[in-house]
């Protein structure tokens, strides 16, 4: 069993199969992802076996499920491998245990190509950001998002590690674009489309062309193709659900804006709290099923907390730190 103070191995390859394992849990914590970055920054060689494993983890998609099952079936040999990263492997899922067995494999398949570029982005509270990639593609952050880019002889690989980003594709059939958040897996060749890691939920909008979903893990993952105006959710422990939006809303924060269509005062309040830079705090559970629609500016604070007390039945308390009490109104 896995605690928050487990130590990490001080063999590098060990390591890495350690840290890979964490973060394809599903239960990988933030002072985890804290440990995991030092880590990583700490030596190049850490980043470059780490890098190994993510090349070996994406290639298993690659492979046909019977010729997959085949390598994990397929005896350990000592010179391939320490038993003890098997083991640090199986946490990540079998898959990549699979594909760390039958390297040699992979390499024949041609799948293992190697990293041209690597570029890594942040935006933090308050911050949004618009990013020229190499190729053309632009990537516009919003606020406290974190993700990495990875160019490839084959392919270009976004990891989104937490936040929001709407990518604007450069088309090339030659080298598809693939965004992975977590278990959650967007792959394109050329296309405009959102994506926003939560917590506990991933969400993709495509606002043109058309993007191809994939969510679980390789023996029980699902798939779906999404064209305009259609938005693919993929939560814990549920089914990808596949429904018609208004992606211009959902993504309306490019144009500093925040759109809410009747929605729970916790949900507004919470979506409210990214872009303020003094949260609203609910001191009433009753406030939280209250129902709340408007458009906002993210960055009119006084606005925002104006049409909250002129619509719904609450009154505002300022904090001496700066934030803001919502008390119901009695």
């Amino acid at each position: 069993m896995h605690t928050e103070n487990s130590t990490t191995p001080d063999d590098i390859q060990d390591a890495a199969a350690y840290w890979f394992a964490r973060v394809h849990s599903g239960n990988f914590t933030v002072s985890e992802r804290e440990r995991f970055t030092a880590w990583r920054n700490a030596n190049p060689k850490h980043e470059q076996e780490y890098r190994a494993l993510d090349q070996i983890w994406q290639a298993t998609g690659m492979l046909p499920e019977d010729e997959l099952r085949e390598l994990l079936e397929a005896p350990d040999s000592p010179s391939q491998k320490r038993v003890s990263r098997r083991q640090w492997l199986a946490g990540a899922g079998v898959a990549c245990a699979a594909a760390v067995v039958g390297g040699v494999a992979l390499h024949n398949y041609g799948m293992l190509d190697a990293t041209t570029d690597v570029l890594q982005y942040a935006t933090v509270q308050g911050e949004q950001r618009n990013v020229e990639l190499p190729d053309g593609s632009v990537i516009a952050m919003n606020v406290n998002t974190e993700l990495s880019v990875r160019y490839y002889t084959g392919r270009r690989v976004v990891e989104l590690a937490r936040g929001e980003a709407t990518f604007e594709v450069e088309p090339n059939l030659e080298r598809p674009f693939i965004v992975d958040a977590g278990d959650t897996s967007v792959r394109v060749t050329g296309t405009v489309f959102n994506v926003r890691r939560d917590q506990e939920r991933v969400a993709v909008a495509v606002e043109s062309g058309s993007v191809e979903v994939s969510a679980g893990r390789w023996w029980n993952k699902e798939t779906a193709m999404l064209t305009a105006d259609m938005v693919a959710e993929v939560k814990a422990n549920a089914p990808l659900s596949v429904v018609r939006a208004d992606v211009g809303a959902l993504t309306a924060w490019r144009q500093g804006k925040v759109v809410f269509r009747d929605q729970p005062l916790e949900d507004v309040v919470r979506e409210m709290n990214r872009y303020l830079r003094h949260p609203i705090h609910l001191t009433d559970s009753r406030l939280k099923p209250l129902r709340m629609a408007g458009v906002f500016n993210i960055q009119d604070a006084e606005g925002f907390l104006q049409a909250l007390q002129t619509h719904l039945p609450v009154v505002v308390v300022q904090r001496p730190d700066g934030s803001v009490n919502l008390a119901l109104l009695r």
